[in-house]
């Protein structure tokens, strides 16, 4: 491993601005650690088979009280099969489709509050370049800060159901029969029902609610909005830092890399930006 890359991995351990300690979690600040991804590693990896074939869809269609059936509501239902069991754990996988292209196995994790891949689907998603990854941070864990990537995602399908704009972390493998983890922020704007018989997903329409722009909540907003810029703020200081020290080779290779990264963090936060415009998000939610 070159110096570059040992450094990297250095910043990588003392920023993790996304990922909360004890503090953040008390803020109720959004995190995902290592620990999280360890707990679905079985003994026994055996292979699966997905059936990926296009989701069964319905209208939720209500009594009328007058006799008969009502008109079709316009809040749908969406059936979505999935598979419960990988080895001996009881666990939900089930396909997801990325950005109207790709679909990867996940497994739902209702505990877990976002989205996270492993770099073998960010590649086929095309997030990955060939130099090097997006915007790097470091997930937190009890053994320890691992380097992983933060992305956004520009759209979410499972069966019918859907969402846009994901903030994504991507991380090392750690099955091979999932290709990362589906959370809670997927599932606000549904109510789920689980059919441990018929082994089906229920993604229920909610009704749009005025104070939940693009199906999120001022709190969302909130914490997004502090997360971006938490890790902008982390590789602008670890640039100034750097700008401080002497010409040696190695302090101009990692000069050269956080000013990458501060572009990176600089384009992500402006993309949120965009996007909260877009769907009228008050100001005095991004801040």
């Amino acid at each position: 491993m070159n110096r570059l890359t040992l450094n990297v991995l250095v910043f990588c351990f003392v920023f993790s601005p996304v990922f909360a300690d004890d503090n953040d979690r008390e803020k109720n600040v959004p995190y995902f650690t290592n620990q999280d991804l360890e707990k679905y590693q079985s003994p026994s990896d055996s292979e699966l088979f997905l059936d990926t074939r296009p989701a069964e869809n319905s209208t939720d269609i209500k009594d009328n009280p007058a006799g008969g059936k009502a008109k079709e509501s316009k809040l749908k239902r969406h059936v979505v099969p999935y598979i419960a069991y990988e080895g001996t754990a009881r666990r939900i996988i089930i396909p997801v489709t990325f950005n109207e292209r790709v679909t990867a196995n996940m497994l739902l994790d209702t505990g877990a509050p976002g989205m996270h891949i492993f770099y073998n689907l960010a590649e086929e998603l095309d997030i990955l370049d060939k130099e090097e990854g997006k915007l790097w941070i470091g997930v937190a864990g009890i053994g320890g800060s691992v380097p992983a990537m933060y992305t956004i995602i520009d759209s979410v399908k499972v069966g019918g159901a859907q969402d846009h704009f994901i903030p994504t972390i991507v991380s090392n493998t750690v099955s091979r029969n999932f290709e990362g983890l589906i959370g809670m922020d997927f599932m606000s704007n549904y109510s789920i029902q689980i059919d441990t018989k018929k082994h089906e997903l229920v993604f229920e329409e909610l009704p749009p609610r005025p104070d939940s722009p693009a199906g999120h909540d001022e709190t969302w907003w909130r914490m997004t909005f502090r997360n971006f810029t938490s890790i902008r703020k982390a590789w602008e200081e670890y640039r100034e830092h750097l700008n401080k020290q002497g010409e040696s080779l190695s302090n101009r290779e990692l000069r050269v890399f956080a000013d990458k990264q501060c572009r990176e963090a600089e384009e992500l936060y402006n993309r949120l930006w965009v996007y909260a415009s877009e769907n009228s998000v008050p100001l005095e939610w991004r801040e």
